[in-house]
């Protein structure tokens, strides 16, 4: 495939009124169900070819890249120099956050157990985000623009109580309101359980049906999640 010469570019900018808190996980990853996912909300990225060319990306010119580059690992296509994003208003949300670190693998497909039995009335209710786990620890952290304080604080009350009553479980949970989408992920991005810079991991479609979340073996269904080395969802 052939790409235009674009002329040499001035250093690299980010056009998005989030530049300082935008990286390429906003690409590759959830924005918010509300807003659908983060490469819905690309219209443009400019690219430095393998050939060292420089070439713009968009749903008009060469829309076969921009498609590849959206559809995750951009680093095989190439360096990108700048994206340009689709915003929005800020929004309030209502946040929710679960850390549990675990001795007991029974207690963690339990929490998991009943994580899954959740998942659906919280997607009714507008809430995205993610949840990820091993037998050794879990996280859940979601937010919803749909729900009040109140209303947020009884959806996962009996979440938090179930995990802080399982034996061989370390917890940390809150809930909280935030004015606009990055409060929440600043406060993931803070937790040690995301102290690591870079890990050694392979991502495949984490978009899991329906029709599997809604299950009425649960039970089932965690055990089998926990089977792999690290499990994300929702």
């Amino acid at each position: 495939m052939a790409y235009r010469r674009w002329p040499q570019p001035n250093l690299p900018k980010l056009r998005s009124r989030y530049a300082k808190k935008t990286s390429p996980d906003l690409v590759e990853s959830h924005s918010h169900h509300s807003f659908v996912l983060g490469v819905d909300n690309v219209l443009e990225m400019t690219i430095v070819t393998a050939d060292g060319d420089h070439v713009i990306a968009n749903s008009y010119r060469n829309k076969d890249l921009f498609w590849a580059l959206r559809g995750g690992g951009g680093g095989t296509w190439g360096v990108v120099t700048s994206v340009t994003y689709k915003t929005h208003p800020s929004t309030p949300f209502s946040a929710a956050f679960l850390f549990a670190n675990s001795t007991n693998a029974s207690s963690t497909r339990s929490l998991l157990t009943e994580i899954i039995r959740l998942t659906p009335p919280l997607i009714e209710q507008g809430y995205g985000g993610y949840v990820l786990a091993t037998t050794e620890q879990l996280l859940v952290f979601v937010i919803s623009p749909n729900v009040t304080a109140e209303q947020n604080q009884a959806i996962f009350s009996p979440l938090f109580e179930f995990a802080i009553s399982q034996p061989g479980f370390s917890v940390e949970n809150s809930t909280f309101q935030s004015q606009d989408l990055w409060e929440p992920y600043d406060l993931i991005s803070a937790n040690p359980a995301n102290s690591l810079v870079g890990v050694p991991t392979e991502i495949s479609t984490w978009l899991l049906p329906k029709d599997v979340i809604e299950t009425d073996r649960p039970e089932e269904l965690a055990g089998e999640l926990l089977k792999m080395s690290v499990l994300g969802y929702l």
